[in-house]
């Protein structure tokens, strides 16, 4: 994957918007909100957020545990991303089977297996789905499949969707009444299709792209580089917000309508740089990470933007990435590495008795050789 200049410029967008609906409704000099059709898009002044807050991440989480992965030979793994539920946890590794774990760490199932036969995958997985009110998981391979698979909670495949078209690093996400909606790469002169919703009967709708949806997948030059670009999407809110590149702004699928509603983007993005962006939508923000600079969070209550650091205050003030899926913020560490970062912890100078001591006890619990670790804490709402 590499950095890849901007196609659809903010600007562009927003000027269609305000031609449609004139000026906006809020602007605090950073925010400027633009509705059209019952439709809000928020824009963020890149260019005119400054400053950088500490948050703690007590502010974001109800709670934040450790989970610590059992050690056996059939629960070691190297993590590429998680699905977090209730209670469940779902590994998808970078060539290797999906797994499934407990809150305690306890391995329960492979889900599906690698292969060339019915319902195995041959090569990575790009998306994933464990739906627990109805018991099922689904997942997506990451490219040359036509299919989205379906599994029960104990692994066995139950059925596949053919959506008649070869995927390309396809993004799921769950509806309430139990279909699901799907986004992929929609590539010019070789994809028809942008998205559909899947519902549990196998019908199939599907969303055709308007005009400049779909991506050049060729270089000045006619070389392939399609897979460049990426789909970000984290379910962590209602509705199926997803971001590809190289399209600068946020969307949401609108099962219900079939159509694609734009959410959230960043004007005055660097100038004479390549901008790598990545957008995600919490309980009541949005989240700009701007590649080498950091992470603007828009506060839609406070009607405000900042860079922030999170900081766990519940383990130390251990500092906390920006990760979040399916509602819950996680943290993934192989046990050295976080052994090493409480030990620099507990060497700032800002670490107080009470955390040391925190710390000291996490640290002694650890075991380098053990399978990963992670920290988990459910967003508030």
């Amino acid at each position: 994957m590499k950095k890849t200049m901007l196609l659809m410029s903010t600007a562009i967008l927003a000027t269609a918007f305000l031609a449609a609906c004139g000026p906006s409704s809020k602007d605090d000099g950073t925010i400027t909100r633009l509705e059209q059709n019952g439709n809000t898009l928020t824009v963020c002044d890149f260019a005119k957020v400054k400053d950088t807050l500490n948050v703690p991440l007590s502010e974001w989480v109800e709670d934040c545990r450790l989970v610590r992965f059992e050690n056996t030979d059939t629960a070691l793994f190297k993590m590429w991303w998680p699905a977090i539920t209730d209670n469940y946890i779902g590994i998808r590794q970078s060539g290797g089977v999906f797994k499934l774990f407990d809150h305690k760490g306890k391995f329960l199932h492979d889900i599906g297996a690698m292969g060339q036969g019915p319902g195995e995958y041959a090569g990575s997985l790009y998306s994933e789905l464990i739906d627990e009110k109805n018991k099922v998981i689904y997942l997506a391979p990451f490219a040359g499949s036509t299919k989205v698979l379906k599994y029960n909670l104990d692994g066995t495949f139950v059925t596949d969707y053919d959506l008649g078209e070869r995927l390309n690093k396809p993004k799921l996400s769950l509806n309430p009444d139990g279909s699901i909606s799907l986004v992929h790469l929609c590539f010019q002169g070789m994809s028809e299709m942008m998205g559909a919703v899947i519902t549990p009967d196998s019908t199939i709708t599907k969303y055709i792209p308007a005009p400049g949806q779909a991506i050049n997948p060729r270089d000045k030059n006619g070389r392939f580089v399609g897979f460049n670009n990426e789909i970000w999407s984290y379910n962590n809110v209602e509705g199926f917000k997803y971001m590809m590149m190289p399209v600068d702004t946020l969307y949401n699928y609108n099962a219900a309508a079939n159509k694609m509603e734009a959410q959230f983007a960043l004007s005055n993005p660097p100038v004479g740089e390549d901008v790598f962006l990545i957008y995600d939508e919490l309980p009541g923000k949005y989240l700009a990470t701007v590649w080498g600079k950091g992470t603007i969070v828009v506060d839609n209550k406070n009607n405000n933007s900042h860079y922030v650091k999170l900081v766990n205050d519940y383990f130390g003030g251990l500092p906390a990435p920006m990760n979040f899926t399916n509602g819950w913020f996680f943290a993934m560490y192989e046990p050295a590495v976080l052994m090493e970062n409480i030990e620099k912890r507990m060497a700032a100078s800002d670490c107080t008795d009470k955390d040391k001591e925190l710390l000291k006890g996490l640290l002694e619990s650890l075991d380098e050789n053990d399978n990963n670790v992670m920290f988990i804490g459910k967003l508030k709402k």
